[in-house]
C-alpha cells in the first residue's frame, strides 16, 4: 500500500517538473485537420440506415463519403492500421443491388438488419476476419484475424460494413494510443495532444467526422477516456451482455475479464442506443428494456465532481467540474432529485484498482520478437523503455511489472479489499436501483501531451469505478473548453439499467449540443 502511494507521488512530481519544459517544446501549434465539407458526414447512423433501406440514399454513396474523409484526415491522425476500402465499396454495391431488385425490403431490414449498408470502424484488437490483429506488438507483426470477434460478427449480421481497423495502445495497456508497430495516433482537436487509449484510433476517427459508428473495448476506461479526449459519445455496457470472444488480449476468466466489455462509440447519442440494441440482440433483452421510455425528470441524480484522495488520485480540472455543474443544475431545475454522493463510496477506489491489477491473469505479453518462447523481465524492460531501448512500450512493460508485483498490495490486505469491493458493488447497485444515475468525471482533465499522459495513469480510477462495480456507463460530451479541447463526464446506472445512461446522454445532447466538430 505504501509502495502504491509512493508510485503515485512520484508520477505527480515528474508531471510537475516536466510539464513546463514539454509545453515549451510543443509551443507551436500544427495545422488543423481539414474541415468537414460533405453534409452527409454530419448525419447520424440511425438516419443513414433508415434512408438506405428506404432507397433515399445509396449505401455506396455513404461508404465512399466516409472513405474519402478517412483518406483526408488520416495523414494528420494516423488512426488507421489497415483498411478494406475496395471490399467495403463492393459490400455497399451488393447492399444497393439487393434493395433495387427487391430481394430485401425496408420492413424486413429494420427488424433483422437495422444497420444495413452503414459503414463502421473497428478497434484493431476486436478481431475482424482477414484484417490486422496485432495488438500493436512487434511480436505479432503481420498476424491477421482468422475470424470475427463476437461484437464484429453481430454488427456484420446486422448489415454494417466495416471500413478499417484502428490503432490502439500496445495490448490495450495504455491511456495513450501508441505502439512501435503502427506508431502514435494524434488528436483531431489538437494533433499535439493524445487521443486517449486504448480505443484511441476509434476516438480520433469519430471526433474528426471520419466515422459514424465504431466498436471499442473497455476494461478500465478504454472507451470513455478516448470519448472524452475526442469529444464523442461512448458506452460501456453492463458486463455479460456482449461476449468478449475475439478480444486481444484474452484475460482468461480473471477478475479483469469480468470487467472487460465491447461497446459502441459514436458522435450522436441516438446511435449508441441503436448499436446497443444490435449488440445486445443475443442476450436476454428483457433485462435491458432498451425500448422502455425513460422520463429523465423522475430520475434520482447522484454526482461527484472529484474523487478526494491522499496522494493517490489527481483532482479534476475546473472545466470538467463546471460541465458536471451545468448538467446537475439542469436536472434539478427540471424536477429530478439531485444529491451529491458521499466520498466514502470512492475513498478506497485506488486500492481497489491496485488489487485488481494483482488479480490479472494474462498470457505472457513481453515475448521476445526474435525468440517467441523467450520472456523478458518487466522491471528491466521498464528501465529500457524509459530510454527508448525496449521493444515494448513503457505502458506495457509497466502493466506487466504491476501485475508481477500484484499492484504492490500486501497479500494480507488483498482479501480485505476484495471483500470491500464486493460490498460497495452491492450497495451502489442497491442505491441506484431502477431510477438512479451517477454522474462523475471520466478522467481528471481534458486531453494532454502524450509525454504527460502516462504520468496521469492514476486518473483511470474515475472511469475504472464503473468497471469494478460492474455498472454501465455512458460518456457524454459537453462542448469545448477555452483551449478548444473537448470536455464532459460519464453517467452510470445500476447493472442492466443501461437505458438510463443512454436516455440521460440523449437528453443532455439535446440541451447542450453533444459532439462539436474540431475547430479550424
Amino acid at each position: 500500500m505504501i509502495l502504491s502511494n509512493l508510485t503515485s507521488i512520484l508520477t505527480h512530481l515528474l508531471h510537475f517538473v516536466l510539464r513546463p519544459f514539454l509545453l515549451l517544446v510543443h509551443m507551436k501549434r500544427p495545422p488543423s485537420i481539414p474541415p468537414i465539407k460533405d453534409p452527409l458526414l454530419k448525419v447520424n447512423a440511425s438516419t443513414l440506415a433508415r434512408k438506405i433501406r428506404h432507397g433515399e440514399l445509396s449505401s455506396r454513396t455513404v461508404v465512399e463519403a466516409y472513405i474519402e474523409r478517412i483518406k483526408e484526415v488520416n495523414p494528420f491522425l494516423n488512426a488507421v492500421v489497415e483498411e478494406r476500402f475496395d471490399a467495403a465499396v463492393n459490400d455497399a454495391k451488393i447492399c444497393d443491388a439487393k434493395l433495387k431488385t427487391g430481394k430485401v425490403t425496408a420492413a424486413t431490414l429494420e427488424r433483422e438488419k437495422p444497420l444495413y449498408g452503414v459503414p463502421v470502424t473497428i478497434k484493431e484488437t476486436c478481431s475482424l476476419a482477414g484484417m490486422s490483429y496485432t495488438g500493436g506488438s512487434l511480436s505479432r507483426k503481420g498476424i491477421k484475424a482468422s475470424e470475427d470477434g463476437s461484437a464484429v460478427e453481430i454488427l456484420k449480421n446486422a448489415g454494417a460494413i466495416p471500413l478499417c481497423v484502428t490503432n490502439t495502445s500496445e495490448f490495450c495497456t495504455g491511456i495513450h494510443t501508441m505502439n512501435y508497430l503502427h506508431g502514435a495516433t494524434r488528436n483531431p482537436y489538437d494533433t499535439r495532444k493524445s487521443p486517449g487509449g486504448s480505443s484511441g484510433g476509434e476516438g480520433a476517427l469519430l471526433g474528426a467526422g471520419a466515422s459514424v459508428l465504431g466498436i471499442g473495448s473497455d476494461v478500465l476506461g478504454s472507451i470513455r477516456i478516448p470519448s472524452l479526449f475526442n469529444g464523442i459519445f461512448g458506452h460501456k455496457p453492463t458486463p455479460g451482455i456482449i461476449s468478449s470472444h475475439g478480444h486481444l488480449p484474452n484475460f482468461g476468466g480473471s477478475t479483469i475479464e469480468s470487467m472487460l466489455v465491447y461497446g459502441p462509440m459514436a458522435r450522436y447519442a441516438e446511435d449508441l442506443r441503436l448499436a446497443m440494441k444490435v449488440l445486445a440482440s443475443k442476450c436476454e433483452t428483457s433485462l435491458l428494456r432498451l425500448d422502455d421510455p425513460v422520463d429523465v425528470k423522475t430520475l434520482r441524480v447522484f454526482y461527484l465532481d472529484n474523487f478526494d484522495s491522499f496522494c493517490g488520485i489527481r483532482s479534476t480540472t475546473t472545466d470538467i467540474r463546471q460541465s458536471i455543474e451545468q448538467a446537475t443544475r439542469y436536472f434539478a431545475g427540471n424536477g429530478a432529485i439531485v444529491e451529491e454522493l458521499s466520498q466514502e463510496w470512492v475513498s478506497s477506489i485506488f486500492m481497489f484498482l491496485m488489487t485488481c491489477l494483482g488479480e490479472v491473469q494474462l498470457p505472457e505479453l513481453l515475448l521476445d520478437p526474435k525468440y517467441a518462447q523467450r520472456n523478458k523481465t518487466p522491471l528491466l524492460e521498464v528501465v529500457k523503455a524509459l530510454f527508448g531501448l525496449s521493444d515494448y512500450t513503457l505502458t506495457l512493460a509497466y502493466a506487466q511489472l504491476m501485475r508481477k508485483a500484484r499492484g504492490f498490495i500486501p497479500q494480507s490486505k488483498e482479501k480485505y479489499y476484495q471483500e470491500l469491493r464486493a460490498d460497495i458493488r452491492h450497495r451502489v447497485n442497491k442505491l441506484l436501483g431502477n431510477d438512479g444515475v451517477f454522474i462523475c468525471p471520466a478522467f481528471s482533465q481534458p486531453t494532454d501531451l502524450p509525454e504527460l499522459i502516462f504520468l496521469q495513469t492514476d486518473s483511470v480510477v474515475y472511469s475504472a469505478f464503473s468497471n469494478m462495480m460492474h455498472l454501465p456507463s455512458t460518456y457524454v460530451p459537453m462542448g469545448l473548453n477555452n483551449d478548444g479541447l473537448p470536455i464532459g463526464f460519464q453517467v452510470m446506472a445500476a447493472s442492466h439499467q443501461d437505458r438510463l445512461c443512454l436516455a440521460v446522454a440523449r437528453e443532455l445532447e439535446t440541451v447542450f449540443g453533444g459532439w462539436v466538430p474540431p475547430p479550424n
